[in-house]
C-alpha cells in the first residue's frame, strides 16, 4: 500500500491537530484520528508508524509556515532591509503561536508530565526552529549585513526564547486579565534591540 497522498497528510495533521486541542495526548487514538481526518487508520499507521510521528509532523508543519516567510535577502523588494524582514519573520512567528496558543498550552503541560512528549517538543519545535532561524540569521551574515563575529546560534536562541517566552508568560498565564498587550510594539521594540547586537 503507498503512503500517504499530499491530501491526505494534510487530513491527518489537520485532524490531530483538531484532536490536540480537545484531548490529552494518551486520548488519541488511531480510530478517532481516521475518523475525522476520513483516512484509513491502517495508512495513516503505514505512513507514520507511532503517535509520536504524527505529533511531530505537525510541530514540523508549524515550522514550515512560519520559515515560508523567510526568503533570501536578494528577493527583497525595493527600499525593504534585514529590519524589515526581521519583523515580518517575527510577526508571522507570533501569529502562528498565538492561533494554536490552547494546542501549545496543552503540549507543554503534557511536556512537564511526560518525558518523552518534552523530549519531542524540545527536538522538533525548540532545536528545528531554532535551527531555521540562525539559518535566516547565517544567509544575512554571509550577505554582509551582520557582525562577522555574531554568535548565530546563541542569538537565534536568545531572539525566539524573548518572543516567544512573553507571548507565552502572557497568553498562557492570564496576563489578559491583568492587562493589554501591544503585540505591534512589543515586536517592533525586540526587533530593533535584536538587531542593534547583531548589525555590522
Amino acid at each position: 500500500m503507498a503512503k500517504l497522498d499530499p491530501e491526505q497528510n494534510r487530513a491527518v495533521l489537520d485532524g490531530a491537530m483538531k484532536l490536540f486541542d480537545k484531548h490529552p495526548l494518551k486520548d488519541i487514538t488511531l480510530d478517532r484520528l481516521a475518523k475525522l481526518s476520513g483516512v484509513p487508520a491502517f495508512d495513516i499507521l503505514r505512513h507514520f508508524y507511532s503517535s509520536e510521528n504524527i505529533l511531530k509532523a505537525v510541530l514540523e508543519r508549524e515550522l514550515e509556515l512560519m520559515s515560508a516567510a523567510a526568503q533570501a535577502p536578494e528577493l527583497r523588494m525595493p527600499g525593504e532591509n534585514i529590519a524589515d524582514e526581521l519583523r515580518i519573520l517575527a510577526d508571522i512567528i507570533l501569529d502562528q503561536y498565538r492561533r494554536h496558543i490552547p494546542f501549545m498550552g496543552k503540549l507543554l503541560t503534557e511536556a512537564l508530565a511526560e518525558p518523552k512528549v518534552a523530549s519531542l517538543y524540545y527536538a522538533t519545535f525548540i532545536v528545528q526552529g531554532r535551527g531555521l532561524f540562525a539559518e535566516f540569521l547565517r544567509v544575512r551574515q554571509e550577505f554582509g549585513e551582520l557582525a562577522d563575529d555574531v554568535d548565530i546560534e546563541a542569538a537565534s536562541a536568545m531572539f525566539l526564547a524573548s518572543l516567544l517566552g512573553s507571548v507565552m508568560t502572557f497568553e498562557l498565564f492570564g496576563g489578559k486579565h491583568v492587562e493589554t498587550l501591544d503585540a505591534d510594539r512589543l515586536v517592533s521594540q525586540m526587533c530593533r534591540t535584536f538587531l542593534k547586537g547583531i548589525l555590522k
